[in-house]
């Protein structure tokens, strides 16, 4: 070692530092970024015995299983009676303890530790505690418990309500963007009544530039009455939408994250999609595939309508490279186009919803709710964390409200009800037909045999029931 002076070997500045006091906590300013709790607490023997006694429900049972008479409003212990009894003021049922009424909150919170399921959290329950009801106090916890609604699955669709054809061609009309990165941007554009195909190679996707494709269609085919979309920002700007005004034509904006509403245009962009993986891999001209899947899908009779959508679009049969007898000048055409429509539709619509285990949802007006997350990863919530009210529905289109007073529209599917927590589980209320009879012990001819049959069974030294009898002892390790 070689000792060096102070003034060979100086410090660094920071350890030269004064060291100060840090300032004192002011509750006005200061907050806590973090709050430990303990938990729930343990529950002890004692503290069982002790609830017990004054458990009005548990002390009946204890004199029931005394004296053999069981008032009404016991049934749901009278059930399991030859499994009940009594060690050291504890009330059991067979290995596992019966819970006063005011300790089962606890327990199930010590249940719920980490958030297990249904199944998981009534398996450990039951493997120690018992009381009536026990299970639907755990299904209840679990619904209660906020953590778990977020994770939770997204509630099962509503019937699925199908679009009504239009009366005739170019009545209305889909319109949706198509990117495909390698090649370019296509506007699709599908009409409701022929399913007539429409793709447009773009330069761009702003208003003004869809407004121009759109002019260069509608000097063909005329204007529609009414033009369905999403909530994209060429569709949802002022221009595009005083552009429709001026022309009078009715914009239909989509349910934000719900594409099914447009559905006719969103399944065109895979068969667009199909046709260019199919030029990348053959070496093909992309913009002649593009071209050749929409002249195929026009001249093609359509799976719903059973009719080539040119056709149903102009009005008269198509004529295409392969001969038919259909394009003679007399050739009749089939004018119940919106009855096999409307058969199709209703016969996919109940296949579908049966698929899809779709139920119609109780979400209403006036009730809290939480919204889906649309944030992609595996550690993300399936739903957000902040509370909405919903102000308004009609039919799957509902409109909800923060606290800061924001409004959004979600499709009722993407919405779960806000858990509400309980105070603590309740007894299951006795049915009415009980409530009626009387609440003292009845004893009838049947229960004086009984009792007659186990008195004699006893003198003669035989088993009173089938199951086997033992003697109920509370384990060492409790004793001390």
């Amino acid at each position: 070692m070689k000792f060096l002076p102070g003034s060979a070997n100086i410090s660094d500045i920071l350890s030269r530092l004064i060291t100060q006091e840090d300032p004192a906590f002011d509750d006005s300013t200061d907050h806590f970024l973090f709050a430990v709790g303990e938990g729930p607490t343990a529950i002890s023997l004692a503290e069982i015995k002790r609830e017990t006694v004054t458990d009005e429900t548990l002390t009946a049972v204890i004199k029931s299983l005394e004296t053999g008479e069981w008032p009404v409003e016991l049934y749901r212990y009278q059930a399991f009676k030859r499994e009940l009894g009594t060690v050291e003021g504890i009330v059991i049922r067979d290995e596992r303890i019966v819970l006063p009424l005011k300790l089962r909150a606890r327990a199930l919170e010590i249940a719920h530790r980490g958030h297990p399921g249904v199944v998981s959290m009534r398996r450990n329950l039951r493997e120690r505690v018992w009381w009536p009801c026990m299970d639907n106090d755990v299904t209840n916890k679990i619904q209660e418990c906020h953590g778990c609604a977020v994770v939770s699955r997204q509630n099962p669709p509503e019937p699925m309500i199908r679009t009504e054809m239009p009366e005739r061609a170019w009545q209305q009309i889909g319109i949706d963007f198509f990117s495909a990165k390698e090649y370019a941007t296509f506007l699709v554009i599908v009409d409701y009544f022929s399913r007539y195909l429409k793709v447009i190679e773009m330069k761009g996707t702003t208003a003004s530039k869809t407004i121009q494709a759109l002019e260069s269609v509608f000097f063909e085919q005329s204007y529609p009455e009414a033009i369905r979309s999403d909530n994209g920002p060429p569709f949802a700007s002022e221009e595009f939408t005083g552009y429709c005004a001026s022309k009078n034509i009715r914009l239909i904006h989509t349910i934000p994250y719900w594409p099914q509403m447009n559905g006719l245009v969103e399944r065109q962009n895979q068969g667009i999609l199909r046709a260019l993986r199919i030029a990348k891999a053959t070496g093909a001209d992309w913009r002649k595939a593009v071209q050749e899947y929409a002249y195929m899908y026009n001249t093609t009779p359509h799976t719903v309508t059973e009719k080539a959508p040119m056709e149903l679009l102009t009005g008269r049969p198509v004529k295409d490279l392969l001969p038919s007898m259909i394009t003679e000048p007399l050739s009749r055409r089939d004018e119940g186009v919106r009855d096999t429509d409307a058969m199709k539709k209703l016969k996919g619509k109940l296949y579908a919803d049966e698929q899809r285990q779709a139920k119609p949802s109780d979400i209403e007006v006036g009730d809290s709710v939480m919204l889906r997350n649309y944030d992609t990863g595996k550690l993300e919530p399936k739903f957000q964390l902040e509370r909405f009210t919903v102000v308004e529905r009609s039919g799957s289109s509902v409109v909800v409200e923060n606290a800061e007073g924001a409004r959004y529209r979600r499709c009722v599917t993407h919405l779960k009800k806000w858990p509400e927590t309980a105070q603590e589980p309740l007894e299951v209320p006795m049915p009415e037909r009980l409530k009626s009879e009387s609440s003292k012990p009845v004893t009838t001819n049947a229960t004086k045999t009984a009792k007659a049959k186990r008195n004699t069974e006893a003198e003669v030294g035989e088993p009173s029931s089938k199951r086997p009898t033992r003697v109920t002892k509370m384990p060492a390790r409790f004793n001390s």
